[in-house]
């Protein structure tokens, strides 16, 4: 599906037919670039309303010859790592002040070998988990990653490197 150039002319204008039709035409996007990284459908839904609202705040920073959809990702995924930070130092309060409860007992079941695969890609690092499901799951290419995350082409060829050979070595596959 071809991105009518035009419809980032009118966005820029006000017009809100145009935003919707972006809305429309690349929520998927969204929605598949977030859910990478949250799994809760509500997480999912309110991070895809800030991206598209930090979008349509921005969209006069937006060239209609450059590449929107590397834009939008990159602005998708630096609005994940805003929100996996927050996380990160809410649940670092909640540990150092909130109350305390005891670890269940009974042992979780074992599971299967996709299972455990999800559990490995999840254990990466986020630096190498994204790049990793950019490329496999998004299918974007080495240039299109480096630019939606900000980087040069042989770093993300060095984290694509490396997470593979970590997932490898979680999986047991040397």
């Amino acid at each position: 599906m071809e991105f009518d150039r035009e419809l980032i002319v009118r966005a820029q204008k006000g017009d809100l037919s145009a935003q919707e039709a972006i809305v429309k035409q690349f929520s998927g996007m969204v929605f598949r670039l977030i859910s990478r990284f949250f799994r809760s459908r509500e997480d999912v839904e309110d991070l895809a309303q800030d991206v598209f609202l930090k979008v349509f705040t921005r969209i006069d920073q937006v060239r209609p010859d450059e590449n929107f959809s590397g834009w939008l990702a990159r602005v998708t995924v630096n609005t994940c790592y805003d929100e996996l930070r927050k996380t990160r130092r809410r649940k670092v309060a909640m540990e150092l002040y909130g109350p305390q409860f005891k670890e269940p007992t009974v042992a979780p079941p074992e599971p299967d070998s996709f299972g455990k695969a999800k559990i490995a890609l999840q254990a990466l690092d986020p630096k190498l988990r994204i790049p990793l499901l950019l490329k496999e799951v998004e299918e974007m290419s080495i240039e299109q990653i480096a630019r939606t995350m900000g980087l040069t082409q042989t770093n993300v060829k060095v984290r694509l490197f490396r997470a593979r050979k970590k997932l490898a070595a979680m999986l047991g596959h040397q």
